[in-house]
C-alpha cells in the first residue's frame, strides 16, 4: 500500500493501536503494538508526527506503571528511536520524558545482578535499547537541534564507558555502544571535542571495534571514525535484535 494510503488508514489504527498500547498487563499484546508503532515510523516517517503524543504519552505511562512486564523496557525505548528518527525536531517536546527514564535505567543496568544467564540476557537487552533510543534521538535532532542533546552527552559517554569496561560484554552490545557513540561525535561535531577530551577509553574501544573480525563491527567503527553515510539506516524491529 502507498504510504499516502497508509496515512489515511492512521485514525482508525491509532485507535486500536493506544488500546493495545495501554495493555500492560499482556507482555505479548504489549510488545506487538511496541514494535507496530515501530514499522509504522519507518512507513510515515514525519506523517506520524499527529499521533505521536498520544502513542508517547502511553509509552512513558506504561513505563512509569510499576505493571509492566520488564521485558517490554528496551522495545518502548528502541521505539523511542524509532520515533524520533521519525519526527526529528520535533521530539524536543518529549526529551525532559523521555530521557529521565533512560538515565534511571542506565543506572538499574550498572546495579544489576547478573549472576545468573536470564539477567545477563536482559541487562544486554535493556542497554541495547537505552543505545538505540539514544542513537535514534541523536539522528533525528542531527541536522536541526542536536544542541538539545548537548545536557545528555555526558552521561552516554558514562554509559558506554560502563560497558567497555566489561571484559564479558556481548558483542550486539558493543555495536550498539560504538553506534551511539557515533551518532553522538556526528550530531555534536566541534562540541563533542569538549566531551571527549578527557575520556580516553572511546580510542580504546574504537581501536579493538575496527580490530574485530565481525565486519559489521568494523563498518560501524569506521563510520564512527570518519563520518561517512552511516551504515545501518534501517532501523531494527526491536532491541533484541544485534546492530
Amino acid at each position: 500500500m502507498p504510504r499516502v494510503q497508509f496515512g489515511k488508514c492512521m485514525p482508525i489504527l491509532d485507535k486500536y493501536l493506544g488500546m493495545d498500547l495501554h495493555n500492560v498487563r499482556d507482555y505479548q499484546v504489549l510488545a506487538v503494538s511496541v514494535e507496530v508503532v515501530g514499522d509504522i515510523c519507518r512507513a510515515l516517517d514525519e506523517k506520524i508526527l499527529p499521533f505521536c503524543d498520544g502513542i508517547m504519552s502511553h509509552l512513558v505511562t506504561d513505563l512509569s506503571s510499576g505493571v509492566m512486564h520488564p521485558s517490554a523496557t528496551p522495545l518502548i525505548f528502541s521505539c523511542f528511536g524509532d520515533i524520533g528518527i521519525a519526527i526529528g525536531k520535533h521530539f524536543e517536546k518529549y526529551l525532559p520524558y523521555v530521557m529521565p527514564m533512560i538515565q534511571v535505567a542506565s543506572e538499574i543496568c550498572a546495579e544489576m545482578d547478573t549472576a545468573n544467564d536470564a539477567m545477563m540476557n536482559y541487562r544486554n537487552q535493556l542497554r541495547r535499547g537505552i543505545f538505540d533510543a539514544y542513537s535514534g534521538i541523536l539522528q533525528g535532532l542531527k541536522n536541526s537541534r542536536s544542541e538539545l542533546m548537548l545536557p545528555y552527552a555526558g552521561h552516554l559517554l558514562q554509559v558506554i564507558k560502563l560497558v567497555v569496561g566489561e571484559k564479558t560484554r556481548e558483542q550486539s552490545v558493543s555495536k550498539a555502544a560504538v553506534a551511539a557513540m557515533g551518532d553522538l561525535a556526528h550530531a555534536l561535531g566541534p562540541n563533542v571535542k569538549i566531551l571527549f577530551k578527557d575520556r580516553a577509553f572511546h580510542a580504546d574501544f574504537l581501536r579493538e571495534c575496527l580490530d574485530s573480525d565481525d565486519y559489521k563491527m568494523k563498518e560501524i567503527a569506521t563510520w564512527t571514525q570518519n563520518d561517512k553515510s552511516r551504515p545501518d539506516t534501517k532501523r531494527r524491529k526491536n532491541a533484541g535484535k544485534a546492530i
